[in-house]
């Protein structure tokens, strides 16, 4: 009796952190991206100055990455976000991330336009 009621509850709670890792309305601030790029996702092909890529970066790191990985790999039901910019422009995109799309929750209400706007240029910059 004692097995079934702790295999309960550890698949309840793992059941628990997949949902909340991927969905939920975190309408907190962002986390500030650590110094140096330690665990953040690639530079390359950034649109804008710092200021800017440093700001998608703490934008994907806090919205994106428990779903695309930290260095845009995705996996698994996960689609890879290393080279997005050579299949969507950057309106696509940011329809996408307004919207949501096959299983992906919808930022729009929870992601100002203009942070969109941030991630979407940065993202088609992947290629």
């Amino acid at each position: 009796m004692f097995k079934k009621g702790l295999l309960f509850v550890v698949l309840l709670t793992t059941f628990a952190f997949a949902a909340v890792a991927c969905g939920g309305n975190d309408t907190s601030e962002p986390a500030p991206a650590p110094a140096e790029n330690g665990g953040q996702a690639p530079e390359e092909g950034a649109t804008g100055g710092d200021a800017t890529n440093d700001e998608a970066m703490t934008l994907y790191n806090a919205n994106c990455m428990a779903c695309h990985a930290t260095d845009l790999a995705g996996g698994g039901n996960f689609p890879s976000l290393q080279n997005v910019g050579s299949k969507y422009d950057a309106g696509e995109i940011a329809g996408i991330i307004s919207n949501g799309r096959n299983g992906m929750p919808a930022f729009q209400g929870r992601l100002t336009e203009d942070e969109i706007n941030v991630l979407s240029q940065w993202l088609a910059a992947k290629k």
